[in-house]
């Protein structure tokens, strides 16, 4: 299992933008890959939200995921995340995801529900999800770099009760 004690949370630098957009996950993961000829227009969308953005950094210093927040017109809180890849399926999905509310909660003083959105199909990311407390609230039809991908929100409510 990935040792998260030791990882720390820094504000992400354009540097490490540009290392995670060149992330390659292998299948059935690969839908997590950004290609190449998208890869610009991500990394000037991420500088423009540089604040939102936080790097999982271990205690080598080097990135091991990132953390991402905004807040929707109703005013709740939806997260994003990520693991490199050579850290993702060693069980420390659940823990991380927590990681992530509980830092986005002390940052932004916030209370109330967390969303989050996965891919449909990514079952081990979903089992995570589900060990932290989110539940699936609907679909939504979407596209990613030309193709065709259905999106799971989920939701975690405000008093979360460790469901490991």
């Amino acid at each position: 299992m990935m040792e998260l004690s030791g990882c720390r949370v820094l504000p992400m630098t354009p540097g490490q933008a540009a290392e995670y957009l060149c992330w390659e996950y292998p299948a059935p993961y690969t839908l997590y890959n950004i290609p190449p000829a998208y890869r610009e227009r991500e990394r000037a969308v991420i500088l423009s939200e540089l604040d939102r953005w936080f790097a999982v950094v271990d205690r080598q210093g080097q990135m091991v995921g990132f953390f991402t927040y905004r807040f929707d017109a109703a005013g709740r809180m939806e997260i994003g995340l990520g693991l490199r890849p050579d850290c993702t399926g060693q069980g420390s999905g659940a823990a991380y995801t927590r990681r992530c509310v509980d830092f986005g909660r002390a940052r932004y003083g916030y209370g109330g529900p967390v969303l989050l959105r996965v891919i449909r199909g990514n079952d081990r990311a979903l089992r995570a999800y589900l060990r932290a407390g989110f539940r699936i609230l609907r679909e939504e039809q979407a596209s990613a770099y030309g193709s065709p991908i259905v999106f799971l929100w989920m939701q975690q409510e405000e008093r979360f009760v460790e469901n490991s």
